[in-house]
């Protein structure tokens, strides 16, 4: 047992005479500012380019929210003309079918989203809503709501038609 404390002594003392040496070893003050400018001068580039980053984030997200909010404020009042020339504000109001099963339908699909596009008109018949189609309307396509699962295959489709409410 005295041999270990004889050994932890000596290493105390050694340990000592090291932290005295180091303390006179100390680096004067004008190589400390110059070390901590040229330290400064290297990461000042950095900063910079983190700053720029966090403005860009910043800015692309306000572009991602103000812009759709912007749109769906313009689209949903819109201005038409009657026949005397005179401004009346419509608003759009959709109708929509219920969603019609696709034939090969029967995998389930836990998650999905919705697509809109343009079908032909010979799918309302196809689906035995052919009525669902304004009279007044002669174009060849119709909107359609398309149910489409994660593996991308589509399980369900609605037909969707624009109503012109005037206020």
């Amino acid at each position: 047992m005295t041999g270990q404390r004889e050994d932890d002594r000596l290493l105390k003392d050694a340990l000592r005479a090291v932290a005295e040496d180091d303390e006179m070893l100390a680096a004067s003050p004008h190589v400390r500012e110059r070390l901590l400018a040229e330290v400064h001068a290297i990461a000042r580039p950095r900063w910079t380019r983190m700053r720029m980053l966090q403005l860009a984030a910043a800015a692309i997200l306000f572009i991602a929210i103000a812009l759709p909010a912007w749109y769906s404020a313009r689209r949903s009042s819109v201005a038409t003309r009657d026949d005397a020339g005179a401004d009346v504000r419509a608003s759009v109001r959709e109708e929509a079918t219920e969603f019609f099963p696709l034939a090969y339908s029967n995998v389930p699909a836990p998650d999905g989203y919705v697509v809109r596009m343009q079908v032909p008109r010979a799918t309302l018949e196809s689906f035995g809503v052919a009525e669902f189609a304004s009279p007044d309307d002669r174009a060849a396509t119709v909107a359609a709501d398309v149910f489409v699962g994660v593996d991308g295959l589509a399980r369900a489709v609605r037909f969707v038609r624009e109503v012109r409410v005037s206020q």
